[in-house]
């Protein structure tokens, strides 16, 4: 573990002390309570290899003293001063081979007022036992000693008797804790260990444990309010408190079931009511929401589950770890993530004759989960604490809304506890109304003629200038017109009346965009369909739309049943003939349908969502004025026609007098032909997907300054966004389904900016919602719903689904909201973070998977060219794959291979390193120019020779594999297996590393053991380590001198509730007994 972990498991307090104060007494004070209890007398040092507890005699504890008296009058000033020095004592290492595990510090801020500081380490001591410490130092400067002065009992003897040692019998012992692990195993079957809170940044592979802390305070009203509530239905009001923490874990993390650890003191037996140790346990208590439960019953059902917390408390949580487990996570603690405290105020009542004393905890700057809610029940009634959070996952702004929402939920909790728990408002009244307007990207300015007529205008105006080419022929406005003029007549006479769909069956061109605006001009339905697409595919499509007339490439290519209707496109798309007449103008109504775009469906079938030429125009007028695009624009269209963002690439230049360069299919498929084709003379703007704009700049095309670079259709990698932004280009990244009419939000893309998807586009207004439509507020998930004009008209023949998805606008009567199913996150600076599907999570062992974080990592390694990763076997064994395009052929050779492990386990948590990685030629691209995933499985070469076992090579190698072997008593071990996968488990990867120390010379960080737990990676550690092993001369209980090897900062394990109890393999000896191998909880 690393040296944070060390410092986050020390207490602080400090007493400030006013009166006229005898030092000398304080300090024989304090000398005293550590002689009293052995806790503060005991070190921890490596004997005979196996760390061991040594109680160390005569142990003296220093108070050196530090004068603040000549800083100025100013108090605040003092206290800045005091709570400075404070925090930099808190965080100061220990030295954990030495006592005492406590040290104090004395500010003097003027003759009649002082500040004590004490530290002290969580090995040795827990919260009531830091009260018992200050309890007796106060006694003894007194002068009357500890009341009751009878020899404590001291941990060692706790501990022996908590493990079953023969020294203390208990009878009931086996029984009690085969009963407690009978409770776990049951209780928490089944229940997740990994609770997701949304992020403000990436989590560290490692997990850092620095941390702050936002207040939280209920006045005594409300505090009252609780109590009497919490007694009127017979519960406490640690279980009302605990259920609206709860809910706002559950709705922010999007869980219905989740774990929260509860500090439990551990003490029911009297004769621990004086000793000094870390006696506490941290239980696991289960949260189960999926029966979506009222408030009230909520309340109820925490209150029962915390009876058989509290009844089986006594199971050290080292123990639960390996009943239950867990997969190593060293970038979160394990079991849980979250915690709970509730308990009395101490800081108060503690004043001696002549000096008055006031009891303050200290924040250390640490945090051992994720977040956790303490509070203290102060003597007026009042309830305060604060909210420890996480700081390298979480701003402090988020940790305020946080706490804001506890308040939030309790005032529905008295308020009306038969609200369910989805339907509670986490945002409060009165908010909806500012976080929909918030996401309102403004009126469009004027209305704008439809798109046929907007062209016809524009040809009247410019009729000379270039309108659209391809690489076979060009035509300006006024040609273009007379072409869509002839073929809406020819469409007419082949049957396409005003309202009838025209599936248009072609290669991108010059002819396919004529076929488009021809069907429009006849007063059509424009049907797009790609001639790529699989044959079943297209059937489909046919059959769904039932077109009147089919524009393809040959009629006689087509099956029997198409060809009474099919029409070619190059007799559609003829210049006139002589003497024909301009054939009558239909006049659609905005309302009417524009095209049918199909899309896939969760069923297997294509879907048809119907696309106004309102929904059309609107979304025209609002993006190319957001792009500035005008008549000096030439556009690349670079997407298939049966994508509809194609539409922005062939119509987006056409309404504002520039011009469309349509690129053949083939320019996606070509790195090279791609480049060139962008590094054309007069090119202004292109649009792609992430992975075409990959691909040309894999072939070293860079746009020069002025381009306008448009970039959608599928999630941007970070690492993509931060080599566009690197450009002259002005780089935007486009967010928008098919329903909602092309795109509905725009981000620009900026150098050093997260990766977001911007804002509304003018005239189209997002909301966050839950479930129930309700706002959702920043930094919480929910699903984006976007409404304005671009909001479809529905689903070609499938009212229930149509229904379904577009649903009434609840904030503004009479309008629609389209259902994305995207899961999206509001951020403080109001832009829109993408999260991921509501129905396409990705789920690893319990773990939510983001796959472009994976593959952002992945194309991040040395030699990689282009990547992408994948779930296999996502309803079995669910394990992630990743597939590498390589630069050269370096990633042939199983130790290039290794090196890319290492270089993952540094760059993602141990739950996102793909377990199996495949060399494969090029990334699999769909025809929309998005990855295609299904396409990946079974494709490439699985690097580091597949699944079969290698064997150790090296010496070193053997070494540490003769170990394993020895530990895990399997005749062999392959040298990229895992130490856990083969049934390896926290106490023995402490004895692991212990007698490599001692055989091998070689002391190995935890940490770095547990980032990659393999004979390969442990045997390279090895061979690099010089063998010298730092010691220093100690004493043992009997006086002997001892060589024991200090333990480092980095010797703490990464199992367990931050400072890592369960690792550590401790002995304690009791006089007159052999040293007894013991594990204690933390």
């Amino acid at each position: 573990m690393n040296e944070m972990a060390g410092k986050a498991y020390g207490l602080a307090v400090r007493l400030d002390l006013r009166g006229a104060l005898e030092r000398t007494a304080l300090q024989s004070a304090l000398s005293a309570v550590v002689e009293r209890h052995e806790a503060l007398r005991t070190g921890l040092r490596q004997i005979d290899g196996t760390l061991t507890q040594v109680v160390v005699p005569g142990v003296t504890v220093s108070l050196p003293v530090v004068d603040l008296g000549g800083r100025g009058p100013d108090p605040a000033q003092l206290d800045r001063e005091v709570r400075r020095l404070a925090r930099q004592e808190a965080q100061r290492g220990w030295n954990l081979a030495q006592p005492p595990l406590l040290r104090g510090l004395l500010a003097r801020l003027a003759d009649d007022h002082h500040v004590l500081l004490l530290c002290v380490h969580h090995a040795v001591c827990d919260g009531l036992s830091l009260q018992i410490v200050l309890r007796e130092l106060l006694e003894n400067y007194t002068g009357g000693g500890p009341a009751g002065a009878d020899e404590p009992l001291q941990f060692a003897d706790y501990v022996v008797w908590n493990n079953g040692g023969e020294e203390f019998p208990d009878p009931e012992w086996s029984a009690r804790r085969q009963a407690a692990r009978e409770h776990w195993s049951s209780t928490l079957a089944g229940a997740p260990q990994v609770l997701d809170l949304p992020t403000d940044r990436r989590r560290p592979p490692l997990q850092s444990y620095a941390g702050a802390r936002v207040p939280v305070r209920l006045d005594t009203a409300f505090a009252d309010r609780v109590r009497d509530w919490s007694a009127q239905r017979g519960v406490t009001p640690f279980t009302t408190l605990l259920a609206a923490y709860t809910v706002v874990l559950a709705r922010n993390g999007g869980a219905d079931d989740l774990l929260v650890g509860l500090p439990v003191a551990n003490r029911s037996h009297a004769d621990l009511a004086g000793t000094v140790g870390y006696l506490a346990n941290t239980c696991p208590l289960r949260a189960d929401l999926r029966a979506d439960p009222t408030l009230g019953e909520l309340v109820r059902d925490l209150y029962d589950r915390l009876t058989g917390v509290l009844e089986h408390a006594d199971l050290p949580f080292g123990e639960l770890v390996e009943l239950l487990a867990p997969p190593r996570m060293p970038e979160r603690n394990p079991v849980f993530q979250v915690m709970f405290g509730l308990q009395q105020d101490v800081r108060r009542g503690w004043d001696l004759p002549g000096l008055r004393v006031d009891v303050e905890d200290v924040d250390c700057g640490n945090a051992r989960v994720d977040l956790s809610l303490f509070l203290f029940e102060e003597a007026d009634g009042a309830i305060d604490g604060f909210l420890e959070y996480a700081s390298a996952l979480f701003d402090r702004a988020t940790a305020e809304r946080f706490a804001d929402q506890l308040h939030t939920v309790l005032r529905q909790i008295l308020r009306d506890a038969r609200i369910p728990v989805s339907a509670v408002d986490l945002v409060g009244n009165g908010s909806a109304t500012t976080i929909d307007s918030f996401l309102d990207g403004g009126p469009l300015e004027q209305p704008w003629p439809l798109v046929w007529p907007r062209i016809r205008e524009l040809a009247a105006r410019r009729p000379s200038a270039e309108a659209v080419r391809d690489d076979a022929e060009a035509l300006d406005y006024a040609s273009l017109v007379d072409r869509v003029d002839a073929a809406a007549a020819r469409l007419t006479a082949a049957g396409a009346g005003p309202g009838d769909r025209v599936a248009v069956l072609a290669e991108r061109g010059v002819r396919a965009v004529v076929a488009m605006l021809a069907c429009w001009r006849a007063g059509g339905v424009y049907v797009p369909v790609d001639p790529a697409a699989p044959l079943p595919r297209r059937e489909l499509i046919l059959e769904q739309a039932a077109p009147a007339v089919l524009v393809c490439e040959d009629p006689d290519e087509q099956p029997p049943h198409h060809r009474s209707r099919a029409v070619a496109i190059g007799d559609l798309t003829a210049e006139a003939d002589a003497g024909a007449g301009t054939p009558a103008e239909p006049a659609p109504r905005p309302h009417d349908p524009a095209y049918l775009m199909f899309t896939s469906g969760s069923t297997g079938r294509p879907k048809g969502v119907a696309v106004s030429h309102a929904n059309l125009s609107s979304f025209l007028h609002a993006l190319t004025g957001r792009l500035a695009l005008g008549p000096a624009d030439r556009l690349l269209a670079l997407t298939t026609t049966a994508f509809d963002i194609s539409l922005l690439e062939l119509l987006g230049p056409l309404v504002t007098g520039g011009t469309v360069v349509v690129a053949p299919s083939s320019a996606q498929r070509g790195a090279a032909d791609l480049a060139a084709r962008l590094s054309s003379p007069g090119i202004t703007t292109a649009q792609a997907t992430p992975a075409v704009w990959r691909l040309a700049l894999s072939a070293g095309w860079r746009p020069r300054e002025g381009f306008t670079l448009l970039c959608g259709g599928e999630a941007l990698p970070p690492d993509l966004a931060d080599l566009l932004a690197a450009t002259p280009a002005e780089a935007h990244n486009l967010y928008g389904p098919t329903e909602t009419t092309i795109w509905s939000c725009a981000a620009r893309i900026r150098p050093g900016e997260p990766v977001t998807i911007g804002r509304p586009i003018p005239g189209t207004r997002v909301l966050v919602a839950d479930a129930a439509l309700r706002p959702v507020p920043p930094g919480v998930c929910g699903e984006l719903l976007v409404g304005g004009p671009g909001v479809a008209l529905g689903y070609l023949d499938d009212p229930a689904r149509t229904a379904a998805r577009f649903v009434p606008d609840p904030y503004h009567p009479g309008e629609r909201l389209y259902r994305t199913g995207d899961v999206v996150r509001l951020r403080s600076d109001g832009l829109i973070e993408f999260v991921g599907r509501v129905d396409e999570q990705v789920k690893v062992r319990g773990h939510r998977i983001e796959l472009g974080e994976i593959e952002s990592a992945l194309r991040a390694l040395p030699g990689v060219r282009d990547a992408a990763a994948t779930v296999l076997d996502p309803r079995g064994n669910a394990r992630i794959a990743g597939y590498l395009v390589a630069d050269d052929g370096a990633l042939d050779t199983a130790g290039r291979a290794a090196r890319l492990r290492q270089d993952l386990s540094e760059a993602l948590p141990a739950s996102m390193v793909p377990s199996e990685l495949y060399a494969v030629p090029a990334i699999p691209l769909n025809p929309n120019g998005k990855v295609d995933r299904r396409a990946l499985p079974g494709t490439g070469r699985r690097l580091e020779g597949g699944s079969e076992r290698v064997a150790p090579s090296t010496d070193a190698e053997h070494a540490v594999a003769a170990l394993w072997c020895e530990l895990l008593s399997l005749p062999e071990v392959g040298v990229r297996e895992d130490f856990f996968g083969l049934g390896g488990h926290s106490l023995l990867a402490a004895d692991l590393l212990q007698r490599l120390e001692r055989d091998l010379g070689a002391r190995v960080p935890v940490a770095e053991f547990f980032m990659e737990p393999t004979v390969a990676r442990l045997a390279a550690t090895v061979s690099q380590l010089s063998g010298a092993v730092h010691q220093t001369p100690t004493q043992d209980p009997d006086g002997r001198a001892e060589q024991t090897a200090e333990p480092s900062p980095e010797d703490r394990g990464a199992d367990g509730d931050g400072w890592d109890f369960p690792t550590v393999r401790r002995s304690v000896t009791v006089p007159g007994s052999d040293p007894v191998p013991l594990e204690v909880s933390p």
